[in-house]
């Protein structure tokens, strides 16, 4: 009685360790284990039954019954052949265990050259192929090439010099702020069209910052400019000190208009840049494509420097904060300066929410902004030959009878007002004939800006 519980026992322990090399992570090893664990439960289970005690059932009587008549048969010759039965083999079970099969758990090896010629073959490739393709991956894995996905969205990055005047003015700007949000407010609404890299807050810290500085800088400066032209025309040194202080107190306005002047040169440049963007819209929009893939596509080109910083934030709108397109489009048309594309944007609105013709509407919006950009561009070109007259008369013409009419009045000699001919011509050459041309080319860059 004691071996059987020690087979039991022996059982038992190798029913547990069957459990336990089901974990283990090495196939080969794992395969093992249990075959040799199923061998040894199969030999203790075969002990433990030779061991028991068979109990010996009696066998019902046979119950007798009348004979039955046989008919007699005739005789033959009849050789009886002995019984022959084939011997039956016991059937062997065998266990199989089925192993998942993983990349770890096949075996690689070197192929012969024959071995390889012959894949070759089959696979129906050239050599130089395979030879090229391999020294492609072992390049990339040499330098660790990895595609990376542009994000959808643009984040903003800190400006250097708000950074710097935030470390010293941030807590006066806050103040000021609070104190005075209506005197601020415009400076906000500004800055929302303009698309300046800096905070609106962080601006506000600079131009505390610079007006701080501002004093110091100009008075060195010109300290060093009186100290230059004293030796020629001796001036006395208050007028130094007027002309810092006059700067300084000049320098905070100035910053605070500066944003606004920013507006108009945004205009210009989005409306130059708009009707080339609307055939772009529209090609993109014939092709089926979906409404935010317009501007996407837009987004990833360089041709629309300006217009492309509007176009990203649409894309923020959706992609950052989860707003519908209708709704990016809204608050992107509530900021933009400029007309035009504020009219593009509440039309594309119109015809989205509508389940109107998005293809028809860029198409005819397309058209109309192509002619009128062929009618503004006629009208700067018939501008620009004004103005190249309007040159030719005041800053070519004139000065050389300016300088012929002091050359005959120097050969006679006289002073015109006091002044000596001779300085009259010195300041007209070298001051006056500078500024008018500096000042021509300031007035034609601001006339054909965009052109």
């Amino acid at each position: 009685m004691a071996s059987l519980v020690v087979h039991v026992k022996n059982m038992q322990v190798a029913v547990e360790e069957l459990k336990r090399a089901k974990i283990l992570t090495d196939p080969t090893l794992k395969t093992q284990t249990i075959l040799s664990l199923c061998k040894k439960i199969e030999e203790e289970s075969s002990l433990l039954f030779q061991q028991l005690p068979l109990q010996q059932t009696p066998r019902p009587s046979p119950v007798k019954t009348p004979p039955i008549p046989v008919k007699p048969t005739p005789k033959k010759n009849f050789i009886p052949q002995p019984l022959v039965r084939p011997l039956q083999e016991p059937a062997v079970v065998e266990q199989v265990l089925t192993v998942p099969h993983t990349f770890s758990s096949v075996s690689f090896r070197i192929l012969e050259k024959k071995e390889k010629e012959r894949y070759i073959k089959e696979l129906g490739i050239k050599k130089e192929e395979l030879e090229d393709f391999v020294k492609i991956e072992k390049l990339k894995a040499k330098k660790k090439i990895k595609e990376t996905k542009t994000a959808d969205f643009t984040l903003y990055k800190p400006n250097q010099i708000g950074a710097l005047a935030n470390t010293f003015m941030k807590h006066f700007a806050d103040d000021l702020i609070k104190k005075y949000p209506k005197f601020f407010k415009p400076l906000f609404d500004t800055f929302l069209k303009v698309n300046m890299n800096i905070l609106s807050r962080s601006y506000v810290a600079s131009i505390l910052f610079f007006s701080l500085l501002a004093f110091p800088f100009f008075l060195l400066f010109l300290s060093v400019f009186w100290w230059m032209v004293n030796t020629v025309y001796p001036l006395s040194y208050f007028w130094v000190l007027g002309f810092s202080i006059f700067f300084a107190l000049l320098t905070p306005p100035a910053l605070y208009i500066y944003p606004a002047s920013l507006i108009g040169d945004r205009q210009k440049a989005i409306k130059a840049d708009l009707p080339f963007a609307l055939v772009h819209m529209s090609a993109v929009a014939g092709s089926g494509a979906a409404p935010i893939s317009i501007f996407e596509l837009l987004a990833e080109s360089d041709e629309y420097p300006e217009l492309k910083k509007e176009i990203k934030k649409i894309l923020n709108y959706v992609n950052l904060f989860g707003y519908n397109l209708s709704n990016a489009l809204r608050n992107v048309a509530a900021s933009t300066p400029s007309e035009e594309l504020k009219e593009l944007l509440n039309g594309m609105i119109s015809t989205i929410e509508t389940g109107g013709d998005l293809k028809g509407y860029l198409k005819e919006k397309a058209d109309d902004a192509l002619n009128i950009y062929r009618l503004d561009r006629k009208k700067r070109v018939e501008a620009l030959g004004t103005f190249s007259e309007v040159y030719t008369s005041v800053l070519i013409a004139s000065p050389l009878l300016l300088i012929i009419t002091l050359a005959i009045i120097n050969s006679i000699g006289g002073e015109i007002g006091g002044v000596s001919v001779r300085i009259l011509a010195y300041l007209g050459v070298g001051i006056a004939l500078p500024l008018l041309n500096l000042g021509f080319i300031f007035f034609l860059k601001t006339q054909s800006s965009g052109f």
